[in-house]
């Protein structure tokens, strides 16, 4: 049965389906806006909201505006002033490129731009609804760019349907300005949501500024700088510390030649850099930006132009992971806040949080959030003196500038996490010792669970383990890796055998959660007690242990209370 005749769509549907592609919520209007005042030159953006952007968005710019003649072309399908042939497209360093958003906003919106270049003597406006155009026609404006969209998808009520609330949709509209200025912290942006300001990112230039001013001074306070270039490619940005880190990944912002990306292999290298250092369901709080050639990278392949393509994507995930991994090493000893007590009028006590920071008030600066804090870095826990144990938990050290107390498990779990890592990968030029058991484990879980870990590559006999079939329901365990508590065995080879057999395919994450087992169940207990000489030890291994501060699951190995807490709480200063 013939479905129908094949004919050419009215003007007016055709525009309505390809708006759809490229405005699916208001958030997408206020990124194509942003995006085309950047092109223009603007050094300050700002955005007012009503109805989660629904009811009207509005982005004012300082850029170099439109002349008349401009103006009437601008709204028209494919008019772009970004390029001229194909070749222009390997070359691209705007943000705009298709000519499709104006006239996709115009197809789902009643429109008003108001405009005017730098050597014009007025401004122009001009006015689209369903359709209808009116304009340009002269009127009074500063140099750049207004441009009001009300009742956006009137014509296409079916869309509004799929948006969500007010406030959530103005919250998308907040994080695309934000990711604007995470982009281009050299350009001034305010967002105003109901009449009320939401964001404000003054144009400091600063990286670091504009972070605090979107995450919070708390998250800001500490990044990391991330420097390295490789084979033409330049990977540079700032990363949390990992105590900063998040529940979501909304924190993590990749870009490409300052464009706003979304790109699975940079979010898994950044993430990877942090494996072991924090527990799987945290994510870093990360502003990384790739600069390499234009005509390395495809950013043609979505209608959003939110995903991309590159030449070479290993080495794209090498190189971004490889400079985290390098930023990190950088991290020092989290310190304490503690509770102090001042004096109050009438004798009154209140307790005061002493900051962390030598920060006095008023904005941050650039020293302030990057760069080395007054804690110490763990590579310095070999030269720490040792001053005992405390409740059979912690261990007690006295640093260059003030007392640290280590938590043992976790800090033997980090340094045994790396060196079983190093097994796992291979680089290990023997196995590891194995310890026979006096009486053997039996483990009633079938031996499917022990054919499947090993069809997976799980190489037990490396690791320390001695393990065969008993019976049709049992294996038997003989022999376990030197250091595991014979108590934790049948746990520990379970795990394993469970990490193992469950299906991950990525060989870093599979190690990892190896490793992060067999560490956990290889350290010194929580509650043990440990003699000054093994103390020692473990101060020694945790200087020469690389991976940051924090053991597999994302705890911290070491806290500090700097000289300047301690002289504050005895008020002493």
């Amino acid at each position: 049965m013939r479905s129908g005749k094949i004919r050419v769509l009215e003007r007016a549907v055709a525009e309505a389906i390809a708006a759809g592609e490229v405005i699916d919520r208001p958030a997408a209007a206020v990124k194509e806006l942003i995006e085309n005042s950047l092109d223009a030159g603007a050094r300050r953006v700002v955005v007012e909201l009503e109805g989660g952007g629904v009811d009207l968005i509005r982005v004012i710019d300082d850029g170099q505006g439109m002349l008349p003649e401009e103006l009437s072309g601008a709204f028209l399908p494919h008019a772009t002033s970004k390029l001229t042939t194909l070749d222009d497209l390997l070359h691209l360093r705007t943000f705009g490129f298709r000519g499709e958003a104006l006239s996709s906003i115009a197809a789902i919106a009643r429109v008003t731009v108001v405009s005017r270049a730098g050597d014009a003597a007025r401004a122009h406006s001009m006015t689209l609804d369903g359709g209808e155009i009116r304009g340009p026609s002269v009127t009074a404006g500063a140099v750049g760019t207004t441009l009001t969209a009300r009742d956006l998808f009137h014509s296409v009520p079916a869309r509004r349907a799929f948006l969500r609330s007010p406030r959530t949709e103005a919250a998308a509209c907040v994080r695309v300005v934000a990711e604007a200025a995470l982009s281009r912290p050299d350009v001034g942006y305010a967002v105003r949501s109901q009449g009320r300001r939401v964001l404000n990112c003054n144009p400091s230039g600063s990286l670091a500024a504009t972070m605090a001013a979107v995450f919070g001074r708390d998250v800001a306070t500490g990044l990391l700088e991330v420097g390295l270039t490789d084979g033409g490619v330049e990977v540079t940005g700032l990363i949390g510390r990992p105590e900063s880190a998040r529940a979501s990944r909304q924190a993590m912002v990749e870009m490409v030649n300052g464009r706003r990306i979304h790109h699975r292999g940079m979010t898994a290298a950044i993430s990877g850099a942090y494996r072991g250092i924090l527990p799987a369901d945290r994510f870093p709080v990360s502003v990384i930006n790739l600069l390499v050639d234009p005509s390395l990278v495809d950013v043609n392949v979505h209608p959003t132009k939110r995903e991309v393509r590159f030449r070479d994507e290993g080495l794209i995930f090498e190189l971004v992971q490889r400079a985290c991994w390098n930023a990190l090493q950088g991290a020092t000893v989290r310190a304490i806040s503690l509770p102090a007590v001042a004096s109050g009028g009438g004798g009154q006590a209140h307790a005061q949080a002493l900051p962390t920071q030598f920060v006095e008030s008023g904005a941050a600066s650039e020293q302030t959030l990057i760069g080395p804090r007054a804690e110490p870095s763990l590579a310095e826990a070999a030269g720490w003196r040792y001053l005992g144990q405390a409740h059979n938990r912690y261990l007690l050290a006295e640093t260059g500038s003030g007392l640290a107390i280590i938590d043992q498990h976790a800090a033997h779990e980090k340094v045994l996490y790396q060196s079983w890592l190093t097994e796992l990968a291979g680089a290990a030029a023997r196995p590891h010792p194995a310890q026979g058991l006096l009486v053997p484990i039996l483990i009633e879980r079938g031996p499917r669970l022990l054919t499947d870990a090993l069809a997976a590559g799980l190489d037990l006999a490396a690791l320390g383990f001695e393990v065969d079939v008993f019976g049709e329901q049992t294996i038997r365990c003989s022999a376990a890796p030197a250091g595991i508590r014979p108590e934790a065995v049948e746990g520990s080879l379970v795990e394993l055998l469970e990490i193992a057999s469950g299906g991950e395919s990525e060989a870093g994450i599979r190690h990892h959660r190896l490793a992060a087992s067999l560490a956990c169940h290889s350290a010194v207990r929580f509650g043990d007690r440990m003699t000054q000489e093994q103390a020692l030890g473990l101060l020694r291994d945790l200087a020469s242990t690389p991976g940051g501060i924090t053991c597999p699951h994302g705890r911290p190995a070491v806290l500090v209370l700097t000289d300047g807490h301690l002289l504050t709480a005895f008020h002493r200063r």
